[in-house]
């Protein structure tokens, strides 16, 4: 995969960190010119860290304060590191090192405050819960190959080799309408397939990682993208999910739970699935349009906020969950009469740091409750 459904977010990051190193440079010459006797330095800003030992196996953060002639002055102080980004008052470590920081009110700095963050955790702990790998197919009714295209996943799918794997592999196929002739097809479909490099209808995108057109030579890339899902990138956190419709069969609650096995920043994308849709499809028999295709994991509604960007929610204030914590979170979905509810399903997905589905889980719209998936 040659893009993750977060890379503008880290783009920004670098342009931040960019600017903060060199405001942090401006700012330590300006430290230096105080020394010397150019700027009063009688009465200097205080800065604190409410913790500068940081441990990622079971903390996410530390927060600053700064006091002026014992005043609080945070809210009117800038902090900054060269190396790190300070969100207000919070820094939010991803990696181990050590950090050193300052603050800057009313013309004035700082003392220098250093922050050290390790990592006890062990690089690898297997996982408890199973894991569950996300696989997007990219189609369209107007798309004379791609019914090809899902019977040669089904056909790979349904290899000897992958049976043990066949239960925890979830297909959701996002819909387009490039010939406005698509009833199904949703305005997510093109912002995700815009995050994948060289790919042509049909195509798949597995677990956001690796991707590839559904053709005679793009399918011998698709066993390869599961089983790396599978053997290479272990969940490290487990996910539940149910939901419960309300009793005039209109709305759904729906509710994602993800128990963390590692200090770790997470989002979710809640979708709305459907199954076996009887509608139009070009097919080489076809050509024309069959009007009884049978439209397979339909992606219906993108439940989670959605602005072009696709990156899922948090399910706590910053994103992150502490190791052996549980966050959770409850969405009302709004029922289309249009769907067919025996057939829909509500997929829960947890995207990792680097925008990569970690884990998921899958659940009825009407009554169902996953619950954790243990090994």
């Amino acid at each position: 995969m040659n893009a993750v459904w977060a890379k503008a977010p880290v783009i920004n990051m670098l342009n931040k960190m960019k600017i903060l190193k060199n405001t942090f440079a401006a700012l330590s010459a300006a430290v230096l010119l105080s020394c010397s006797g150019n700027v009063d330095d009688t009465s200097l800003p205080v800065l604190k860290a409410g913790d500068v030992e940081i441990d990622l196996a079971s903390e996410t953060r530390t927060e600053f304060t700064v006091t002026y002639n014992g005043a609080d002055v945070t809210g009117e102080s800038v902090i900054s590191s060269p190396t790190a980004e300070v969100m207000g008052n919070v820094f939010m470590p991803q990696q181990e090192g050590t950090y050193t920081f300052v603050a800057e009110y009313s013309g004035r700095l700082s003392n220098e405050v250093t922050v050290n963050v390790i990592d006890s955790a062990p690089e690898y702990v297997e996982s408890k819960y199973d894991r569950h790998v996300c696989v997007i197919e990219f189609t369209g009714a107007w798309c004379i190959n791609c019914p090809e295209g899902y019977d040669k996943m089904m056909g790979v799918l349904s290899k000897p080799s992958m049976a043990k794997y066949k239960e925890n592999i979830h297909i959701c196929a996002f819909h387009s309408d490039l010939e406005g002739t698509d009833t199904l097809a949703i305005p997510a479909t093109q912002d995700v397939f815009k995050l994948f490099d060289g790919l042509a209808y049909p195509s798949f995108a597995t677990d956001l990682r690796e991707s590839g057109v559904l053709t005679s030579e793009g399918i011998s890339l698709f066993q390869p993208s599961i089983m790396a899902s599978f053997n290479d990138c272990p969940a490290h956190c487990g996910v539940a999910v149910s939901s419960t419709l309300n009793p005039d069969g209109t709305e759904a609650e729906v509710t994602a739970r993800v128990m963390s096995e590692k200090t770790s920043d997470y989002r979710v994308v809640i979708l709305v699935v459907q199954d076996r849709i009887k509608g139009w499809q070009k097919t080489p028999m076809f050509s024309e349009g069959q009007p009884d295709y049978n439209h397979s994991h339909v992606v219906r509604k993108v439940v989670t906020s959605y602005s072009g960007t696709f990156t899922g929610e948090k399910l706590t204030d910053d994103g992150r969950i502490a190791a052996g914590s549980e966050a959770s979170k409850t969405w009302t979905v709004d029922i289309d009469s249009r769907w067919v509810l025996e057939n829909t399903e509500v997929y829960a997905i947890v995207l990792d740091k680097d925008g990569y589905v970690n884990n998921m889980n899958v659940c009825h719209i009407d009554g169902g409750d996953s619950g954790y998936d243990l090994k």
